[in-house]
């Protein structure tokens, strides 16, 4: 019994997902005077590496065997002649029966089966979420946007009352602020420029805008005073720290500095109040 000659067919639509083109470099070619720059003949979203070029049967890469120029034109880089060479140090052009292969992968929706998903359009995204998630290129990016964003608003809403007494005296300095918003007090720093023979105590005293239009009544926001200790620096090395008897502020509370306890010869105090808004 004769066999039947069966033929399987796909039916429905076939897609390609890439461009190819070929140049076999010949006078003609030669004669348009291009150098090494190749127009490619369907556009390339660049920096994607997904364009594959081939030279002479070898496969060639961005940034060691071609340059990506523009979405259509690369410049391959074939290296430069040797020391030996009459021409040394010059770039090699494109000779006669030179071969170029480039396939051009298409940013174009999968159709039919499968994730329906463009890989280079999902390419892009993922790279502009990662650039949201950081400031500057070098920066390290944030876990997620949702944390850059958090940052970003506790950077907005922080805010620094800053004394700057260049000659310290015991009692109040005539030096004071008022600080527009409501708030909490989340950190009081402070340091000197020269250190002083003792300790140097300070209280931060308020006053609100009440009192102040009136009779003014100045209460310390500490429970513990801050403190810069002999031959110290800064409050970072005070033992004990201060604790805050109060900290929050109602808007256009006043602030002053007052000098409890003077370390002889300290200089350039700088008070740095700190606050959550």
């Amino acid at each position: 019994m004769a066999g039947t000659k069966m033929n399987l067919r796909r039916y429905g639509n076939e897609y390609l997902y890439w461009k190819e083109q070929e140049i076999i470099v010949d006078q003609a070619y030669l004669d348009l005077n291009r150098g090494l720059f190749i127009p490619l003949t369907h556009p390339y979203q660049m920096g994607t590496k997904m364009l594959d070029v081939y030279f002479n049967g070898q496969h060639i890469l961005a940034d060691g065997g071609y340059e990506e120029i523009n979405e259509y034109m690369i410049r391959l880089d074939l290296g430069v002649y040797p020391e030996n060479h009459p021409l040394k140090g010059l770039a090699v052009p494109l000779m006669l029966g030179d071969e170029i292969f480039i396939r051009t992968w298409k940013p174009e929706y999968r159709q039919g089966s499968g994730s329906g998903i463009d890989d280079l359009r999902f390419k892009s995204l993922e790279e502009e979420i990662i650039s949201a998630r950081r400031y500057k290129t070098n920066d390290l990016p944030y876990f997620s946007i949702d944390d850059r964003l958090d940052h970003i608003q506790e950077r907005a809403e922080v805010k620094t009352m800053v004394f700057v007494l260049n000659r310290v005296f015991l009692g109040v300095a005539k030096l004071e602020i008022r600080f527009p918003f409501d708030a909490k007090i989340q950190e009081v720093y402070a340091s000197c420029a020269k250190s002083g023979n003792g300790k140097t105590v300070f209280q931060i005293e308020k006053c609100s805008q009440v009192n102040y239009d009136s009779t003014p009544s100045w209460k310390n926001i500490f429970q513990d005073n801050l403190v810069i200790d002999k031959n110290e620096k800064s409050s970072n090395t005070a033992h004990p720290t201060y604790t805050l008897a109060e900290d929050t502020i109602i808007k256009d509370d006043h602030f002053r500095i007052h000098i409890a306890e003077l370390g002889e010869g300290i200089e350039g105090v700088t008070i740095e109040i700190k606050v959550i808004i």
